[in-house]
């Protein structure tokens, strides 16, 4: 038998200045990957697996903030 999830369990978290910042620094990594790209001549399908990832966590992050912001 599970017991149902308390009031703190189904409210999502607050977004606070973090998340702006965890977003700041995502779009410098990703700018810092998108030169790797530029910059590299046979690896470029690296830069790209490494860039996805890190491009879908920096929307989530954004989307959280724009939906819940403090």
């Amino acid at each position: 038998m599970t017991t149902p999830p308390s009031s703190d369990d189904a409210t999502p978290s607050p977004a606070t200045k973090h998340t702006l910042i965890g977003v700041g620094l995502n779009l410098l990594l990703l700018a810092m990957i998108g030169y790797g790209y530029w910059q590299s001549e046979t690896l470029k399908w690296a830069w790209v697996l490494v860039g996805i990832p890190i491009a879908v966590v920096t929307v989530r992050y954004a989307w959280h903030w724009l939906r819940f912001r403090a």
